[in-house]
């Protein structure tokens, strides 16, 4: 079983945790209310609107492990509030873009400051209030998802200008830059650099083992979370009802990551929250993929939103075990093998469901967590 100090954090730090991950979890989710309007607006096909947050994941994922020297060094929370601050003036200019070519700049300015907003912010909450506060971190990140969402969609109903969307993305951005939590005062490793990171992060099998569990539950997520309405839609399930599912697997996913680093914390064994946890995810999907009643598919996913939550905090907790001269590098390393993983799978499960055989990638993302459950059943030796 493994130890691990509780660290209470006041209600105020939890608070400013969730300000910077609800800042970064809106700007992944902004453009898919609007859509339809910015098409209109710049005269391009929806396809190329949706390379808006393509270019805002490469960018956030390449960014990630450059940011791990800078968080070293200086704090990673210190480079969360500069990080919002490039991200709030890319969205300002986003706001007022006459061209198209231009918003896509920014949106890949947007994911070269909110990959360094998630390496610091896991790491910074980490520091600070340990496996529970690295779960407010990323359950508060998928609420800001679907902040995105709820708002757009509703500035949208309202005719209100797209410009507003960016305006509020640039709100939020500066509110986290301005308010956000200050580094701990625990003693920082050696910052070291780019080469010596890369090299630490490749050659540890433990990392690689994380970077699998973590694909096959924050990775599928965002494929899941993509794709999901859509999917039960070509069934049997009304769109309002496939949309309230999808949102309730999401919803499951923010509630309970935090709940998952609490028990972690507090001793709940790797195995129960990991690969048990993950093999349930993957006969989940693998039981969404034959085709349900709406009010089975429900519990379903209900199990599944909780599944791909309860690894998250442990996850981290165990990357900084398995590298702990270069914490914030393992940190990069792991979360960016899940936006690599939703990269590549995303647009396959795509293909797929435009030719009605969505269940083969639901199918394919089950066998991955169940490969990733056994793989990973003991990442970090003791």
């Amino acid at each position: 079983m493994h130890t691990t100090t509780v660290n209470r954090p006041s209600w105020g730090i939890v608070a400013r945790v969730c300000l910077i991950a609800i800042g970064i979890g809106y700007n992944f989710a902004l453009i898919g209310p609007i859509a339809r309007t910015l098409s209109n607006h710049f005269g391009v096909s929806l396809g190329m609107i949706g390379l808006l947050t393509t270019g805002v994941l490469i960018t956030h994922a390449l960014s990630q492990l450059p940011a791990a020297v800078p968080a070293q060094k200086y704090g990673p929370l210190k480079l969360v509030r500069y990080a919002f601050v490039l991200v709030a003036i890319a969205n300002l200019l986003g706001a007022i873009s006459p061209v198209f070519w231009l918003l896509a700049a920014t949106r890949m300015i947007v994911g070269i400051g909110t990959g360094p907003v998630f390496v610091g912010g896991l790491d910074g909450s980490r520091r600070l209030g340990g496996a529970f506060l690295a779960g407010v971190f990323g359950g508060a990140a998928t609420f800001g998802l679907g902040l995105a969402l709820v708002m757009g969609a509703a500035f949208d109903a309202f005719g209100w200008s797209w410009h507003l969307t960016f305006v509020v993305a640039a709100f939020f951005a500066l509110a986290a830059a301005v308010f956000g939590p200050k580094d701990s005062d625990e003693p920082r490793p050696h910052a070291g650099n780019v080469v010596d990171h890369l090299g630490a992060v490749l050659r540890s099998g433990p990392l690689w083992r994380l970077a699998l569990i973590h694909s096959a539950t924050f990775g599928a997520s965002l494929v899941v979370g993509a794709w999901i309405v859509i999917y039960f839609r070509e069934g049997a399930i009304t769109g309002f009802l496939a949309g309230s599912i999808g949102f309730s697997l999401l919803a499951m996913t923010a509630i309970f990551r935090p709940i998952g680093g609490a028990f972690f914390a507090r001793g709940v064994s790797w195995r129960v929250l990991g690969p048990a946890a993950v093999l349930t995810c993957g006969i989940g999907l693998g039981v969404l993929s034959i085709g349900l009643p709406a009010w089975l598919a429900t519990i379903v996913s209900l199990v599944i939103g909780i599944s791909f939550a309860l690894p998250f905090s442990a996850v981290f907790v165990l990357t900084v075990k398995a590298e702990p001269r270069y914490p914030a590098a393992g940190i990069a390393f792991v979360n960016m093998s899940g936006g690599v993983f939703a990269l590549i799978i995303t647009p396959i499960a795509g293909v797929l469901l435009d030719h009605h055989l969505g269940w083969i990638a639901f199918t394919g993302m089950g066998l991955i967590a169940v490969i990733a459950a056994w793989v990973a059943r003991d990442p970090v030796p003791d």
